[in-house]
């Protein structure tokens, strides 16, 4: 007897991939039958019920015919995060699976344990990305979406006017004037996040120093950079943004006659402002179009990758 699923695809990722997550979601629910399940993300001050977490356990072991990991060093770090690990991990079991499939969205080696199909490389294009999911989904005998011509040159029409309006919106001196806002967010955030109780270990404290383009922050022995690069236009659609994780004192963090080893990078994103209003406003990765963070959410990955790096002890 053929197998019932609740759903095509099951999506496990880091709390901050949640727009990225999202993104997959809207662009598979295009092509599959059923629907993608992603787990509810849990407020610091109210965390998954234990019935929240037996749902999240049983959607991504039993109800649904493949399964996403969106695989980067932070995944599964979280309480969260963790119930979503062990999860996938009964699922696999000790046999390579066909039905988990494995997006690595940064450097992050590949468990052992992780006996899926794993995407090579460590940004995989988004229409890769796609047919993958779409091909274990027909493996473990799901059927696309049928799709008319009229519904793809909806889709198709969709699309372009969605370009439509983040171009026009991020070429107009209104989004402009958002860069210094944005930037001084994700400074302001970063600092908040480390000035939280328990965020830091005991004998940590966050340094920032500001220029117009760029924000450094160092926490002992790891310092962060955020450096906004125009381009050839002075257009906000063309520029970049700069993220860094440095080991060691940045070079405006250290007195001129410390001995201290100039910083050397150990992490760095390429993101550009993808946005139709300033209500919307997201960063992009620039090698995996999926890929994309509220200020917020890439502060608060910012700070939990230091966070990692840092000795128990100052």
């Amino acid at each position: 007897m053929k197998r019932a699923f609740k759903y095509d695809v099951a999506i496990t990722a880091a709390e901050f991939d949640a727009l990225t997550a999202d993104e997959l979601k809207r662009r598979l629910e295009h092509r599959l039958s059923k629907p993608v399940y992603i787990p509810p993300a849990s407020a610091p001050d109210k965390p998954r019920t234990p019935a929240m977490t037996t749902a999240v356990k049983k959607a991504i072991e039993q109800e649904s015919r493949v399964v996403v990991v969106l695989l980067q060093r932070l995944w599964g770090v979280t309480s969260d995060g963790a119930t979503e690990v062990a999860a996938v991990k009964a699922r696999i079991g000790t046999t390579k699976r066909k039905d988990v499939v494995i997006v690595s969205i940064d450097t992050t080696p590949v468990a052992s344990w992780m006996k899926g199909v794993t995407l090579k490389g460590a940004a995989p294009t988004s229409d890769a990305v796609l047919d993958a999911i779409v091909d274990a989904v027909v493996t473990a005998g799901g059927a696309p979406k049928k799709l008319t011509d009229s519904a793809i040159a909806a889709r198709t029409a969709d699309e372009e006017q969605r370009a439509k309006a983040r171009a026009s919106f991020l070429s107009s001196q209104r989004a402009l004037a958002l860069i210094n806002r944005e930037l001084d967010s994700l400074s302001t955030a970063v600092l908040r996040l480390c000035e939280a109780p328990g965020t830091l270990p005991a004998g940590f404290s966050a340094e920032s120093r500001r220029t117009p383009d760029r924000h450094t922050v160092q926490i002992g022995p790891v310092g962060l950079s955020f450096s906004w690069i125009r381009g050839r236009s002075n257009s906000i659609a063309d520029g970049q943004l700069l993220v860094i994780e440095w080991a060691g004192q940045l070079g405006d963090q250290v007195p001129v006659e410390s001995k201290t080893k100039a910083a050397m990078p150990a992490f760095e994103h390429v993101l550009h402002p993808h946005a139709t209003s300033p209500e919307d406003w997201q960063w992009r990765r620039a090698d995996l179009d999926l890929c994309s963070y509220t200020t917020r959410d890439l502060a608060a990955q910012c700070v939990a990758s230091v966070v990692r790096r840092l000795p128990a002890t100052a």
